[in-house]
């Protein structure tokens, strides 16, 4: 899931360090996102917003193989360089 929200992510050009950016995603079970609300910015707008807009683009992302493993709030982390 995450690796597919990274490839849609276009860094910033002015982006430095590693920050953290935590997302709140709520999705349905087909996998569609109802909604990503920014938790803790990472302190690049740029940033932040890049990493909305590919969880927004992502979507549907990936179901689980077993549909008993679904969650349907998730908390997800991103950091550019991990």
């Amino acid at each position: 899931m995450r690796a597919k929200i990274r490839g849609n992510v276009l860094l910033p050009p002015d982006l430095k360090g590693n920050p953290e950016a935590i997302f709140d995603v709520v999705q349905l079970p087909t996998g569609e996102v109802l909604s990503a609300k920014l938790r803790k910015s990472s302190g690049h707008r740029g940033y932040d917003e890049a990493v909305e807009r590919a969880i927004l683009k992502s979507s549907p992302l990936p179901r689980p193989d077993r549909p008993d493993l679904f969650v349907r709030n998730l908390e997800l982390k991103f950091r550019p360089l991990d």
